[in-house]
């Protein structure tokens, strides 16, 4: 497995903040060449450490949806059954995000929406499609506070692969 060092970690700090940097602004903010900046970059991503690029987009954008947070939980915990429930959801648009998660439920989905009208249509294809919901919750979201898929620095090196 590959470690991180002080250059792997200032390499994933910059690209959560600029992916779209070119390869020479990198080796500069680095302080590195292009070719040894390169081959980190490279040996990174074949380690599986960089999954992809993207773009986030904007708030003013993201004003015209509505985000809820749905709590699952399913009929039966027999063999096979989260798989089924895991396997379907995945193929809804409207969920961005679903974690499975322990304690009193079984999966928390973050689903995006137009209105209210097609939250519902959601839940309804949902149920419809049979993939074991028993009760699910709804909480609209009002404001967001803090919404980040980027990895603090901070925790980057507590990660068991840093040096």
């Amino acid at each position: 497995m590959h470690k991180l060092d002080e250059r792997d970690i200032q390499i994933l700090v910059i690209l959560q903040e600029e992916g779209r940097i070119t390869k020479t602004a990198l080796a500069d903010k680095l302080n590195l060449s292009l070719t040894p900046s390169w081959d980190r970059l490279q040996r990174l991503e074949q380690a599986g450490i960089i999954e992809s690029y993207g773009a986030n987009l904007s708030s003013s954008f993201l004003d015209d949806f509505h985000l809820v947070i749905t709590e699952v939980e399913l009929e039966s915990h027999k063999q096979g059954e989260f798989n089924r429930f895991e396997q379907a959801i995945v193929e809804f648009d409207e969920v961005l995000s679903c974690w499975s998660v322990g304690g009193a439920l079984d999966y928390v989905l973050k689903v995006l929406v137009k209105d209210v009208v097609e939250y519902q249509s959601f839940i309804k294809k949902v149920l419809n499609a049979d993939i074991g919901l028993n009760r699910y919750f709804s909480y609209a979201v009002l404001n967001t506070i803090k919404d980040s898929n980027q990895i603090p620095e901070s925790l980057i090196k507590k990660s068991s692969i840093a040096k």
